[in-house]
């Protein structure tokens, strides 16, 4: 029987965690100061996201769809989606449009989860012309990783390692050069953080933007949510 589910994203869960331990950023990071992040928590409606010099304009998100269908043996399926979109502002001047598509499918048998699987897409379309594409993927319940694509082109690695001991979920991404040196890193953890080596970036800064709005898709189903 197959029951489709439309759920109103009102509310972004944050990875917990104990006091303010956040994301074990890697230690190129160390020396680099964490930008803290405003606009992750409550409400959803009307979001803004907020980090340094950097501010989006109201999110828009639209409300996460998905479809179940059981089958036999006592197998259920599940696939579910949000999209998202935001410019993101420094200064108060436009630097960049975004819009992301979140999938996510999970299967059980028997009450035994055996598929977990999510990705991210977004593309980044910059002020100056350039564009960047964010593709994303996991599997068995592991956080997100894959490739920016562009001139520089990173790497996007997600952990579930805080400053102290693991977490159940992604406690924050390390995005890395292909030489494997860091660019930045993004606590998502508790309100969020932003690590920036260098400074200032509007590539880096989408991507981080993006990562920081994310929401599991698996997240709209009772069977399937961590």
């Amino acid at each position: 029987m197959k029951r489709i589910h439309l759920v109103a994203a009102l509310a972004l869960p944050l990875a917990s965690a104990c006091g303010t331990v956040g994301y074990a950023v890697p230690g190129e990071l160390s020396a680099v100061a964490a930008v803290p992040v405003s606009g992750r928590q409550g409400v959803l409606v009307n979001q803004r996201l907020s980090f340094g010099a950097y501010s989006t304009d109201p999110v828009r998100r639209s409300f996460t769809r998905g479809t179940e269908e059981s089958g036999e043996f006592a197998t259920d399926h599940g696939e579910y989606r949000q999209r998202y979109q935001f410019a993101l502002n420094r200064g108060g001047a436009k630097v960049a449009d975004v819009s992301c598509n979140a999938q996510g499918a999970g299967a059980q048998t028997l009450n035994v989860q055996w598929l977990a699987k999510r990705t991210l897409e977004c593309d980044v379309n910059l002020a100056s012309g350039a564009m960047r594409t964010i593709t994303l993927e996991s599997s068995r319940d592991r956080p997100l990783s894959g490739r920016v694509t562009g001139d520089p082109a990173f790497a996007v690695t997600g952990s579930d390692r805080m400053a102290r001991g693991r977490i159940d979920g992604t406690a924050g991404y390390t995005i890395a050069h292909d030489n494997g040196s860091p660019a930045a890193a993004v606590d998502v953890s508790n309100a969020g953080a932003v690590y920036l080596q260098g400074g200032e970036d509007d590539a880096l800064a989408a991507v981080a933007a993006a990562l920081l709005l994310y929401q599991d898709p698996l997240d709209a189903s009772e069977r399937f949510r961590r």
